[in-house]
C-alpha cells in the first residue's frame, strides 16, 4: 500500500471541503436555548438574558480545520517519515512501583472483584429520580439531529460523548431513567480496573488494590456515574490519559502516543474543562524538557516528539469543536459570571458547600471526613517524590481551572473539582500508609507486616463508612420530582391546580405524563410574580399548590416571586434530596389570604 499517495489523495480532499463546504446548513443548526423549538420558552425573558454575538462563525473555523488537516495530510504525502523511538538520553527516566508484585495472579482476581462490586453498586437503583440537569439534558438533546448535537452549542449541558451515548440508550431501550444513566454507569465501573493499573505506577499492589476498592464503594464516584452527564467519562478517560503520558515519557513507544492522543479526544469530548488535564501536560512536558537538558542530553528528540502528539491532539479537539468554540466562548463569559451559576471562589458559601457534599460520603462521622485531610500532605509529599510527573498531572489541572476561574472572575460549582478525586484517593492512600509505617516502626514487631495491616483496616474502615452512606442515597432521590408529585396527587381535589414555580418547572413537565396531568390546564409553570397574579386570577375559587426547588437560584434569580411566595404562602411538606439545594417543598396558601379573598 502506497501511504504517499493515500495521503497526498485525503490532503487534497480535505483542502477542497474546506474551500467548498456549503455553509447554509449552519444557520439551521441551534445556537441557543431560543433555537428549539420543541422546549416551551419562558415568557418572562428580558434583553438582558440575551446574549452577545460570537467574534466568528463556527463553520468559518470548520472549514479553516479541514484545510489544515489537508495541508498536514500533503506534507506527510511528500516527506518520507518513520516512526524511530528516542534512545535513553532523550526520554525521562521514570522509576515507577508497577514491577514490584505482591500478590502474583491473585491481583487480577482481586481487581475483578473489586470491579464487579463498582458495577453493582453503579447499577442498583440506576432507574431513581432523575434530577433538573439530566431531565434538561433530555429534553434538549433527545428530540435533537445527531448532527445537531456535533455542531451545535447550546449551552453546557451538552457533555459531547454522554449525549451521543444518551442517545444511543433511548434508540435502544426508551426514554427510561436506567436508560439514559446506563453509559455514565458502565465508564464510572470501567475508571476502577483503569485507576488500579495507573496507581500501580506510584503504589505498591496492597495499596492500588485499596485505592480501587475505596473507588469502587465512594459515594461520590457513585453519585457521578448515576448521572446523565459526563463527569464518570472524564474521570475515565482523565485518569487513563495521566497514565498513558507517563508512559510516554518513560518508553516513547508510538502504541502508547496513539492511545494517548486518542485518550485524550475522547476525555476532551467528555467535558470541554479537561483542556485543563491537557493544557497541565504540555507544561510537564517543558518541565521534562528542561530536566533532559539540565542532566547534559538534548532536549530536542523529546521537544519534536512532544510536538507532534500535542499538536496532533490539539488539532483533533479544535476540528470536534470548531463549530462550539464561537457560542462557548459566549456562553461561558456571560452565564458563568451568573451568580445562580455558582459560587464565588472565596466565600463562606462555597466553602460550606464543598463540606456538605464531601461530607456526604463519609456518613454523620467527622472523623471520616477530617482524617483523609490529615493523611493528605503526607501523602501528597511521598507521591510527588515517587513520581512527580503523574502527580503533577493529577493535581495540576485543579490549580489550572480554579485560578482561569479566579482571573476570569467566573464562578465555580463543586463539580468543576471532580477531577482532583482520583488524585485525593491516591494521596489518601499513601497517606495512610505512610502513617501506619510510621506507628509500626515505633512498635518496632514486624514493621512490614503490621504497617500493611494498619493501613488495610483503615481503608477499610473508610470503606464501611462510605457503604453506610450509601444507605440514604440510595433511598433519597437526586431530585425528588416523582416523589412530590405523587404526594401532591394524593392529595389534590378535582379542579385543584399546580404551580411549578422556576426550576420545578422542567421536572414537573418530564414527569406530568405518569400522572396524566397536562400542562396549562393540570399544572403551570410559573416564573414571574406577573405569571402568578394571573394564574391565580384565572382560576380564582380553586385549591392552588405551589412547588419549589434550588430555592438559592430561585432567591438569586426571581427574589420578587420568591418574596412573593414566603408572604402569600407556607411549607405543608418538604421532600429531601441528595442533591444540594435540591429538595422540592409542596406550598398552600396562608388561609388569612383564602379569606381575604
Amino acid at each position: 500500500m502506497n501511504w504517499r499517495k493515500i495521503f497526498l489523495i485525503l490532503g487534497i480532499v480535505f483542502i477542497l471541503t474546506g474551500v467548498f463546504l456549503p455553509r447554509d446548513w449552519y444557520d439551521a443548526v441551534p445556537k441557543s436555548e431560543t433555537d428549539l423549538t420543541w422546549i416551551r420558552q419562558s415568557d418572562d425573558s428580558t434583553p438582558s438574558t440575551q446574549k452577545p454575538p460570537p467574534p466568528i462563525k463556527g463553520v468559518t473555523l470548520l472549514q479553516i480545520s479541514f484545510v489544515i488537516e489537508g495541508l498536514a495530510f500533503v506534507w506527510f504525502g511528500l516527506k518520507r517519515r518513520t516512526y524511530t523511538r528516542l534512545s535513553a538520553d532523550g526520554r525521562l527516566l521514570i522509576t515507577t512501583e508497577e514491577n514490584k508484585t505482591d500478590f502474583g495472579s491473585a491481583s487480577l482476581w482481586l481487581i475483578t472483584a473489586i470491579t464487579v462490586l463498582g458495577l453493582a453498586l453503579r447499577l442498583f437503583h440506576l432507574g431513581s429520580e432523575l434530577w433538573l440537569d439530566e431531565i434538561t439534558t433530555i429534553f434538549f438533546y433527545s428530540p435533537m439531529p445527531t448532527l445537531h448535537v456535533l455542531t451545535g452549542f447550546v449551552s453546557a449541558n451538552n457533555h459531547l460523548l454522554n449525549t451521543l451515548l444518551m442517545k444511543l440508550a433511548i434508540a435502544f431501550f426508551g426514554e427510561q431513567e436506567w436508560a439514559v444513566r446506563l453509559p455514565a454507569a458502565i465508564f464510572g465501573a470501567a475508571t476502577i480496573p483503569i485507576f488500579y493499573r495507573v496507581s500501580r505506577l506510584m503504589l505498591a499492589q496492597r495499596s492500588s488494590l485499596c485505592a480501587a476498592l475505596l473507588l469502587a464503594v465512594s459515594y461520590h464516584h457513585i453519585f457521578f456515574s448515576q448521572n446523565v452527564r459526563g463527569y464518570s467519562m472524564q474521570l475515565f478517560f482523565t485518569t487513563l490519559s495521566c497514565g498513558l503520558f507517563v508512559k510516554g515519557l518513560q518508553e516513547d513507544r508510538l502504541r502508547i502516543w496513539i492511545l494517548y492522543v486518542a485518550a485524550m479526544f475522547f476525555n476532551m469530548a467528555s467535558l470541554l474543562n479537561s483542556s485543563f488535564v491537557f493544557a497541565a501536560h504540555i507544561l510537564i512536558g517543558a518541565a521534562a524538557l528542561i530536566i533532559i537538558k539540565r542532566r547534559g542530553d538534548s532536549p530536542f528528540p523529546l521537544l519534536y516528539r512532544l510536538i507532534a502528539v500535542f499538536g496532533v491532539t490539539a488539532f483533533l479537539v479544535f476540528q470536534l469543536y470548531a463549530t462550539f468554540i464561537p457560542q462557548a466562548y459566549v456562553y461561558a463569559q456571560t452565564t458563568w459570571s451568573d451568580p445562580a451559576s455558582g459560587y464565588s471562589p472565596f466565600s463562606m458559601e462555597f466553602a460550606a458547600e464543598m463540606i456538605r457534599g464531601i461530607s456526604a460520603g463519609f456518613g454523620t462521622s467527622l472523623i471520616f471526613l477530617a482524617f483523609p485531610f490529615a493523611v493528605a500532605v503526607v501523602g501528597f509529599v511521598v507521591l510527588f517524590k515517587r513520581n512527580w510527573i503523574l502527580t503533577a498531572s493529577l493535581v495540576l489541572p485543579i490549580i489550572l481551572t480554579v485560578a482561569y476561574l479566579i482571573l476570569n472572575r467566573l464562578n465555580v460549582a463543586p463539580r468543576f473539582l471532580l477531577i482532583a478525586f482520583p488524585f485525593a484517593i491516591l494521596v489518601t492512600i499513601q497517606g495512610i500508609d505512610s502513617v501506619a509505617r510510621f506507628i509500626a516502626d515505633k512498635v518496632n514487631r514486624k514493621p512490614d507486616a503490621l504497617a500493611a495491616r494498619l493501613a488495610t483496616a483503615v481503608v477499610l474502615l473508610g470503606c464501611v463508612a462510605s457503604l453506610a452512606s450509601l444507605r440514604r442515597y440510595y433511598s433519597v432521590p437526586k431530585q425528588p420530582y416523582r416523589t412530590s408529585l405523587a404526594y401532591i396527587e394524593a392529595q389534590r381535589k378535582p379542579g385543584e391546580i399546580i404551580l411549578a414555580v422556576h426550576h420545578a418547572e422542567n421536572g414537573y413537565r418530564f414527569y406530568a405524563k405518569e400522572f396524566n396531568l397536562k400542562e396549562d390546564e393540570d399544572f403551570f409553570a410559573v416564573r414571574s410574580v406577573k405569571m402568578l397574579d394571573s394564574i391565580l386570577a384565572a382560576h380564582d375559587g380553586r385549591g392552588v399548590y405551589l412547588v419549589t426547588t434550588l430555592r438559592r437560584g430561585l432567591h438569586l434569580t426571581h427574589p420578587d416571586l420568591e418574596a412573593r411566595i414566603v408572604q402569600d404562602w407556607e411549607i405543608v411538606k418538604t421532600f429531601p434530596a441528595t442533591v444540594g439545594d435540591a429538595e422540592v417543598s409542596v406550598w398552600r396558601q396562608r388561609q388569612s389570604d383564602l379569606f381575604e379573598k
